[in-house]
């Protein structure tokens, strides 16, 4: 069903502001589905007419979903939902740039495997499942100027993606997020990270070619679709000699490769 097809119920006695009833109104056409990633949202005259209140009240509520991130709006063409893409993720998620520079560049990506496994305890805990139910775990080479500097091990619940190969997975040709997003319905709306300093096991120092106990950054990263449904625990390991760690404040969620 169309948004402009819809009926909206808003309270004009409800001490919950017009603007924010309006503002979860359309988080909830969002959520489901009734706006897509990319789409163009109906401008403001005919929000005006669908929630029957003043222009200003529009504009508030749909500010704060472009503050929130989940809208973007295109200067000359409207607003519209967001979209993980290629083009985006380079200011949302991945926080690293040469030393020296602050310039961020596309990282060459080279696949390393991709599995099926039992979930943990933790990982089942995080994902709302039974502890054994299974999982895809992935893990794929990051680098800059043609070196290695990152691993990603990747573990997503095998229910919320029905279907995954590692062929399709291979294949993407675009950004984790945006094969999610298209392929499978599925939009990360927000993350967190945690960041720690440890040494390299054996694994990583081998993957990534550097001795073993070197030191490394590991980020923990969450990530999230609507209503805080956790879908992805992603860890990097970051052997940080020639490259920083550079994390801007101005976005809300963020894209990942």
């Amino acid at each position: 069903m169309s948004i402009t097809d819809q009926k909206f119920d808003i309270d004009r006695e409800s001490k919950t502001p017009l603007w924010l009833q309006i503002r979860n109104e359309l988080y909830n056409c969002l959520y489901r589905d009734e706006l897509r990633p990319g789409q163009l949202i109906p401008n403001e005259k005919t929000l005006v007419q669908l929630f029957d209140v003043s222009i200003g009240t529009i504009r508030k509520a749909v500010g704060v979903l472009e503050k929130e991130g989940f809208l973007i709006r295109k200067q000359g063409l409207g607003t519209f939902v967001f979209q993980h893409d290629k083009s985006s993720f380079l200011f949302e998620y991945f926080h690293f740039a040469l030393n020296g520079s602050n310039e961020k560049q596309s990282p060459n990506v080279e696949f390393i495997s991709f599995d099926t496994k039992k979930a943990t305890k933790s990982e089942a805990n995080e994902f709302g499942i039974s502890a054994g139910s299974p999982v895809f775990q992935i893990y794929n080479k990051l680098g800059l100027n043609k070196k290695f500097y990152i691993i990603d091990k990747i573990v997503i619940p095998q229910s919320k993606f029905p279907g995954l190969t590692e062929e399709i997975f291979k294949g993407r040709g675009n950004t984790v997020y945006n094969l999610y997003q298209n392929k499978f319905n599925i939009f990360i709306t927000n993350c967190s990270e945690k960041l720690k300093a440890i040494s390299a096991d054996e694994k990583i120092s081998k993957l990534l070619n550097i001795p073993l106990n070197d030191p490394i950054l590991k980020v923990d990263r969450v990530g999230q679709t609507y209503n805080n449904e956790t879908i992805e625990l992603r860890t990097s390991y970051v052997h940080t000699s020639d490259i920083d760690y550079i994390q801007s404040q101005n976005s809300t969620f963020g894209e990942a490769i």
